[in-house]
């Protein structure tokens, strides 16, 4: 059976009319997806689930979620139902999902508009996620936590030639050093507290009619919303040279510099919604110094490997070098002492 033939196969156990077409989507996994396209139009977005690595409980608890917030007016994809009247269909060992197509306009760099849109629907997904309620949780731990990082830096580096080649390692080393010894977890845990999107990025994000659409909350948990933040500022409040192809990974961890400009208006738009404590102002540079170097240690892991090194070390140290100057700026403006 060929790929179209097994997805055909999927969706005889949905009601959702006639197929005039499907189109395979490639994807950085291994799992399986396609857009459905109803009488010309794209309506349906069907996505596989390897049962091996996905916990039955969380994706129920992701499609809770969708609904939920699809009923308070922040716009997720909306989970179809098959003929049993389940969410999530079985088939040959994996679950699959299908979902109503959204369709929208991506996050396009230097729009100021787009910026304070990403900015103030984030706020109103945390201050509007506050009201979801579930017996069942992810069980997720902290995000972005230091010791794996340091540890691809390690085994990458492992030998004296390769250091040498890498002057920059100690630097990181260090910074790794400093955030984990000032960001406990016990400090991770005592900041503000929200559900965050988990890997808010542009390749997670739509515009439709001056909102922001949300796709892929597999990463959606309790935890600080300063992750969030810290990705706004890093994805979308940043400067680059080029937009961000979210398909490949050079282009989606490609450096940045830090924009005191844009980041003041990404925190203004946030602030308009829900507004940051003072501390959080303090422990801000953290979170963006540790999501760089996190999303290049696990990008690395997505590259071949022969070019691993090159991958990781190019222009590595620009963001992480600008964040304190940064968060300065802002306390500044936002008059924090």
């Amino acid at each position: 059976m060929d790929q179209i033939d097994y997805f055909y196969s999927i969706l005889n156990n949905y009601n959702i009319g006639k197929i005039s077409s499907i189109t395979s989507q490639e994807s950085g996994t291994k799992n399986k997806s396609c857009e459905i396209w109803i009488e010309g139009r794209k309506k349906y977005f069907l996505r596989e689930k390897d049962s091996s690595t996905t916990v039955l409980k969380d994706l129920e608890y992701d499609h809770s979620l969708m609904e939920y917030f699809s009923s308070n007016e922040i716009v997720t994809p909306s989970p179809v139902s098959n003929l049993n009247g389940q969410t999530i269909t079985e088939f040959s060992g994996n679950y699959y999902e299908l979902t109503k197509y959204i369709d929208g306009k991506p996050f396009i760099r230097d729009s100021e508009e787009h910026l304070m849109i990403a900015g103030r629907d984030l706020g109103r997904f945390h201050l509007i996620g506050a009201g979801f309620q579930r017996d069942y949780s992810k069980p997720f731990g902290r995000i972005d936590p230091p010791g794996p990082a340091r540890d691809v830096f390690n085994d990458l580096f492992s030998n004296d030639n390769s250091k040498s080649e890498f002057p920059e390692l100690e630097y990181i080393l260090y910074e790794l050093d400093l955030i984990e010894n000032d960001l406990t977890d016990e400090i991770y845990r005592s900041l503000p507290q929200v559900l965050i999107h988990g890997d808010f990025h542009p390749g997670n994000v739509k515009y439709i009619d001056g909102s922001l659409a949300f796709f892929d909350l597999d990463w959606v948990s309790i935890q600080p919303r300063l992750q969030d933040l810290a990705y706004g500022i890093l994805f979308f409040a940043s400067d680059r040279r080029k937009n961000i192809d979210p398909s490949d990974i050079y282009s989606l961890t490609a450096s940045c510099t830090l924009s005191i400009k844009k980041s003041l208006e990404f925190i203004s738009a946030y602030n308009s919604i829900i507004q940051l404590e003072s501390k959080e102002f303090h422990y801000l540079p953290y979170f963006i110094k540790i999501a760089w170097i996190c999303c290049r240690a696990d990008g690395s892991k997505k590259v071949p490997t022969n070019d691993r090194k090159t991958y990781i070390k190019k222009d590595i140290l620009i963001p992480i070098e600008s964040a304190d100057e940064l968060t300065d700026e802002l306390r500044k403006n936002f008059n924090i002492y």
